[in-house]
């Protein structure tokens, strides 16, 4: 009903969200979140990798794609199931903007969980979700999301002639399950835009609503780049290249020259950005500093070997963070250690998840 009838036949109008002076209803009470599913692709995993491109489909604006995966029939025969499971069963995912470049650039399922989870640490454990199965069958969620929260980074999809484009590709079977007879299982993969909706043009009252949200003021972008190791003992200085933009969170994931994570940083592990030192840390102080900011890490889950993760958001409910740190084209951003035990030949991968201010950003937002 548009109205609540009361006793003696009195009725009131609906309560309204909050208005500005004007009598504007800000976007976030004017609209909903909006979910619908846009693709189901079933791939049975074989000797070579398989591509699966899809356009998001319009509508609203885009918070991210959930993407939802079961399999069945394999069997495990015998075979060792990759480290990384259910993860690794995606060699790779990325989302792209509507002139083909990069919002969420190209990585392994693996490495897109681990950004989820310290970058969006609200969403909490992804290994702890309800349908998270590592086993010959895999199964899992991953939320490949450039919105941060409440709008902030969130993309106009609006026009179906200019699409975005989701993009996962399955990995082979010897890269998910090596050794043994294993039997392919056949994986199910599951597309969700999830969207802000639009909202109507007045609310119940006759209110005007704000038309689009103020979180189109930021965008974001998550970039990966891949470097070497130097032998055990030796140093490295490890030198981000991904440059420009304001920093929110960067993750390293360190692996053997086998691929397989391993713990490679040693003491001490000095991080600066141009002339300025911003900590000479061990390996133990950086998992501390993680357990302060990741209440996950606090409550049941267990630190991803070969993990390590420098956090720059702000998480207002919790009062823990500080701010994003400004970079430009020009600066220099170094980490420096040496490899420890077993490292030769390895690799250290990085992730930066990025804000790029694209308008005045809202005070609500700043640093979140």
């Amino acid at each position: 009903m548009g109205a609540a009838q009361v006793a003696g036949g009195a009725q009131h109008a609906p309560a309204g969200p909050p208005t500005s002076g004007g009598g504007m209803v800000p976007f976030f009470y004017g609209t909903n979140q909006y979910a619908e599913k846009f693709n189901s692709t079933t791939t049975t995993l074989t000797t070579t990798s398989v591509e699966v491109p899809n356009n998001v489909k319009p509508g609203g604006f885009l918070r991210g794609v959930r993407m939802n995966w079961t399999a069945a029939s394999g069997v495990l025969g015998g075979a060792t199931l990759s480290a990384d499971a259910p993860w690794s069963v995606h060699s790779s995912i990325s989302l792209e903007n509507i002139d083909g470049a990069p919002i969420k650039y190209p990585m392994g399922g693996f490495a897109h969980m681990a950004n989820q989870w310290f970058s969006r640490p609200w969403h909490g454990d992804p290994n702890r979700r309800f349908d998270t199965s590592a086993s010959i069958n895999p199964s899992g969620t991953l939320f490949i999301q450039p919105e941060i929260r409440q709008t902030a980074g969130v993309l106009a999809n609006t026009d179906a002639r200019a699409q975005y484009a989701f993009r996962y590709t399955l990995n082979t079977l010897a890269n998910f399950a090596s050794g043994g007879s294993p039997t392919a299982p056949a994986v199910t993969v599951n597309l969700f835009t999830e969207t802000w909706a639009q909202p109507d043009d007045k609310d119940l009252r006759g209110n005007p609503i704000e038309a689009v949200p103020p979180g189109l003021n930021l965008a974001t972008v998550q970039r990966r780049q891949l470097l070497a190791l130097n032998a055990a003992g030796s140093d490295n200085t490890i030198q981000l290249t991904n440059m420009g933009n304001e920093i929110r969170c960067i993750t390293l994931i360190t692996r053997t020259s086998a691929g397989a994570r391993a713990d490679l940083l040693s003491d001490p592990i000095r991080w600066r950005l141009d002339n300025r030192s911003l900590g000479v840390f061990s390996p133990t102080e950086v998992f501390n500093r993680m357990s302060d900011v990741y209440a996950s890490l606090q409550n049941g889950s267990v630190r991803p070997t070969g993990v390590y993760v420098f956090s720059r958001f702000y998480q207002p409910g919790d009062m823990i963070g500080e701010p994003w740190l400004g970079t430009t084209n020009a600066s220099y951003l170094i980490y420096e250690t040496a490899t420890a035990t077993g490292g030769t030949n390895g690799t250290i991968e990085i992730i930066t998840d990025e804000v790029v201010p694209v308008g005045p950003v809202p005070v609500e937002f700043e640093s979140i």
